[in-house]
């Protein structure tokens, strides 16, 4: 399968027109990230494979990472909606966990595109995220990690509530 970023043609260009800017904002593993963009097949990136919202939070993608939180909290709501309302709790909990392992591949298939795009807007926007970030690892728990549980309380709170009038 061709790489995502070569098959268009503004990102080769943009890619050729800006590699040393490129290399400057992602700071650690520059020469690797820009063979893996230039590079004529899509490799799996292994750490957002198995610690998406991490490996985001440290490449300082918070806004991803947000909406990958935002996914993960949609997916656990579901569960918990079905198995109050659906005797067949069992086959939603395999469909759910079936939805965050396919999430997970998408992150693991995806993560090097999705990092490129975010690059190339920071560059676009001349923003100041440049490099990686230890403190972003906490950013990317409490996005990807904390509030997906959080929000999936909230409403399991709510539904708990509204169904027993308590």
């Amino acid at each position: 399968m061709s790489n995502y970023i070569r098959s268009s043609q503004e990102n080769r260009n943009f890619l050729e027109n800006n590699e040393e800017i490129i290399l400057k904002y992602i700071d650690k593993k520059g020469d690797y990230y820009l063979n893996i963009f230039k590079g004529q097949k899509n490799k799996i990136n292994f750490c957002a494979l198995f610690l998406g919202p991490l490996w985001m939070g440290y490449r300082q993608m918070y806004f991803e990472t947000f909406i990958i939180g935002c996914l993960i909290s949609i997916l656990g709501s579901l569960l918990m909606l079905f198995e109050l309302f659906i005797s067949a709790a069992i086959i939603s909990e395999s469909v759910i966990r079936s939805l965050n392992y396919a999430l997970m591949g998408l992150m693991g298939f995806f993560g090097n595109y999705i990092y490129f795009l975010s690059l190339k807007k920071r560059i676009i926007e001349n923003k100041q995220k440049i490099g990686v970030s230890k403190i972003g690892i906490l950013y990317g728990f409490l996005l990807g990690v904390l509030m997906p549980m959080f929000i999936s309380g909230v409403i399991g709170f709510l539904v708990t509530l509204f169904i027993f009038g308590v």
